[in-house]
């Protein structure tokens, strides 16, 4: 093994705990992890002599640690020659909701475009509780859109503007303008 990779398994070994990672290990040689799964979470709560609860809590936050001390989920993902290009996965997730398809495209017509330039009112449908999808708005759709690169979102100054990868996503929001007729209902 490489001195890097010996700093970063030692980085890594002080994210858990030793019950966690003991739990991890079991799962991962039991092969709890592999699709199909060659193991349940009974096999590896039995095999750790633990209640399934214990177990799967232990894996949850045991992932969640290493999850969330390393940069693995900001890394840089390469697309070898004729693998398939996330960014259309991205740009679907993206248009997934009424909301974020809403939000983006108020945005594609305004940059910059201050929130208050187009109330939750814009968003909504006559079906929808207002004070919901005022929470959904700031704590799911536009932290969801910025972190994918298709707005800048200034909580503070309370701006939206189109973000780094609005170009990537524009083609796609003028063709819904464009043929918004033909589209099904709830769209954009």
């Amino acid at each position: 093994m490489d001195r890097d990779a010996d700093s970063r398994t030692t980085d890594l070994a002080g994210l858990l705990t030793p019950e966690e990672r003991e739990t991890l290990r079991v799962a991962l040689d039991a092969g709890y992890f592999e699709v199909p799964r060659a193991a349940t979470l009974v096999d590896v709560a039995d095999a750790l002599d633990r209640s399934e609860v214990e177990v799967s809590a232990r894996l949850r936050r045991g992932m969640g640690r290493v999850l969330e001390g390393t940069d693995v989920l900001d890394a840089p993902v390469a697309v070898p020659d004729g693998a398939p290009d996330r960014s259309l996965d991205r740009i679907f997730d993206a248009l997934r909701h009424p909301y974020r398809r809403r939000i983006l495209l108020l945005v594609s017509e305004h940059n910059p475009r201050g929130e208050d330039e187009f109330g939750v009112e814009d968003l909504a449908t006559e079906d929808d509780d207002l004070e919901l999808l005022t929470a959904e708005l700031y704590h799911r759709h536009l932290p969801k859109l910025a972190e994918s690169g298709y707005i800048e979102w200034d909580e503070d100054e309370r701006t939206i503007r189109r973000g780094p990868k609005f170009d990537e996503i524009a083609p796609l929001l003028r063709l819904m303008h464009d043929h918004r007729d033909e589209l099904p209902n709830g769209w954009p």
